[in-house]
């Protein structure tokens, strides 16, 4: 049996067209994300989606320079919670980020199936982008999920412009999973942090 198509479809795509989403398409994202498991069905996740212009600039203002290319999407998605939202047991587990991981898989699946480029981002300041949307200081907005059409992708950069037709790369599936134990070889490297640069 194939893997799901919207699986094997979705990628991170830059090249995004500016004109409006149907807000009922938008609601559809919501309602997908809003089906997905969570830890005794607490639904910790918060959506805002963010649609007026006005609110959209002052939350583009909180991007990265990486991130140049969102400032053309006609809508952003903000994903929030708390460990206080969620269940919080022995051994470190936080099931609010875990949950809220699983709706937005499910979201961006939906908009896969939609015909959207979808592309979740860390690259932006939390803190600005958290008085743009008047998001309380006690929740974590993990991820901003870009939302557009397909569009022209003259505006990319050289590497973003290759990026969106390179071939698909992931590690080997014997470096990322074992069955029936724990093996050493699953330690990763540990890597630099990717997203100490101040917003542009």
């Amino acid at each position: 049996m194939a893997l799901l198509k919207q699986i094997e479809a979705r990628r991170a795509r830059r090249a995004l067209d500016p004109r409006p989403i149907e807000r009922d398409m938008l609601v559809r994202l919501v309602e997908a994300a809003h089906l997905a498991p969570s830890f005794g069905n607490t639904q910790s996740w918060r959506i805002v989606t963010v649609v007026d212009s006005v609110r959209l600039e002052a939350l583009k203002a909180a991007l990265t320079g990486g991130n140049y290319w969102a400032k053309k999407s006609p809508a952003i998605a903000a994903f929030v919670t708390s460990p206080e939202w969620d269940g919080r047991i022995e051994g470190g587990r936080e099931y609010a980020f875990f949950d809220l991981g699983q709706a937005a898989m499910a979201y961006q699946l939906q908009a896969i199936e939609e015909g959207l480029i979808v592309h979740p981002i860390a690259g932006f300041d939390s803190s600005v982008a958290k008085r743009a949307l008047g998001i309380p200081e006690t929740a974590v907005l993990e991820t901003l999920i870009i939302l557009g059409y397909p569009g022209d992708s003259s505006g990319l950069s050289e590497k973003h412009l290759a990026a969106e037709t390179s071939a698909r790369i992931r590690k080997p599936l014997d470096e990322v999973s074992a069955f029936d134990q724990w093996e050493d070889r699953l330690v990763p490297p540990q890597k630099a942090d990717l997203y100490q640069v101040k917003p542009v």
